[in-house]
């Protein structure tokens, strides 16, 4: 495995120190996995709750060998996270829609920060090619679906939106698998 080691300026209370102080960061640039680890990430995917107790007997690992190497995973930023999946239908969120977002430069290059004060915006993607930006949104009817469009047109005067309503999700947090990686990487070595 690769170590990539980053400078880290980090600044420190300015009553105990003047100045950024400069750390280093060592980061690991993809790391090997192998079948456990594959199948922990495939479980994991599954079900986040397993406890490691589970987890060692459904990769036939003992449960500190599974918590060492789930650790490793997180450390190593394989695993980013951990999280409920809400259905916004469940609360009262019928309309779904994605929205291909269209703005010049100086917008593009702060959509993250134009629609973080838009709840509704549920993902925000910024695109190379003729859209700028793919955003997911949730509504509760039609007029809540163009205050959220109208709300996003006030960003930026150059601002266009084409918006697609989603009728279902056939896919929704597919998992990563090790069949998945081998094939892209059969591809790619073409």
């Amino acid at each position: 495995m690769r170590r990539i080691v980053f400078p880290i300026f980090r600044q420190r209370s300015a009553s105990l120190f003047r100045g950024p102080a400069l750390e280093s960061k060592v980061i690991e640039a993809k790391p090997e996995l192998d079948g456990k680890d594959w199948q922990l990430l495939e479980a994991l995917q599954q079900d986040a709750r397993l406890g490691y107790a589970e987890l060692g007997r459904k990769v036939r690992l003992s449960a500190p060998a599974v918590a060492e190497r789930v650790k490793r995973l997180e450390e190593a930023g394989v695993i980013s996270g951990y999280r409920a999946s809400v259905d916004p239908k469940r609360l009262g969120y019928g309309i779904s829609a994605m929205i291909r977002l269209r703005c010049d430069g100086v917008a593009c290059a702060r959509i993250g920060a134009l629609v973080e004060d838009i709840p509704e915006v549920l993902e925000c993607r910024r695109l190379a090619g003729e859209d700028s930006a793919l955003l997911h949104v949730v509504a509760m009817s039609i007029g809540h679906l163009e205050a959220v469009l109208d709300r996003l047109l006030k960003t930026s005067a150059s601002t266009s939106t084409t918006t697609l309503i989603v009728l279902q999700t056939p896919h929704e947090h597919r998992p990563l698998t090790r069949a998945m990686w081998n094939a892209a990487r059969a591809m790619s070595d073409d």
